[in-house]
């Protein structure tokens, strides 16, 4: 059986970029690794145009982000993109587009990679 897997584009806190490997599983996808990445490497390898819906889960061996270890992100209401995000952090700031908002919670969304 073929496995549908794709890379989302991340950034830390600290604004750093890395890929997180999701693989899908009827509606959800399960974040199953993470690793660090240059812009450049991102682009050309397509992860900029990735654009995925659904419910996004850790999975029991997933590692968290490469930077800070957190295992859970934000989505961008403005630009769709991820960001980590800390339990107990009410209001977030995008670190792609700079948006500040309050974290909400949300069963399904769409992330996109886009343009860095």
């Amino acid at each position: 059986m073929k496995v549908e897997a794709q890379v989302v584009l991340t950034r830390c806190k600290n604004r750093q970029l890395y890929g997180i490997r999701v693989e899908k599983y009827g509606n959800d996808w399960k974040m199953t690794w993470a690793f660090p990445i240059e812009e450049r490497k991102a682009a050309s390898e397509g992860y900029t145009k990735v654009s995925l819906k659904g419910s996004f889960l850790p999975s029991a061996t997933y590692p968290g982000c490469p930077y800070c270890q957190t295992d859970t992100f934000l989505v961008c209401e403005q630009c769709g993109k991820l960001s980590c995000y800390h339990e107990g952090d009410t209001v977030v700031t995008c670190q792609w587009c700079g948006n500040s908002g309050m974290a909400i919670s949300k069963e399904e969304v769409t992330v996109t990679g886009g343009d860095m």
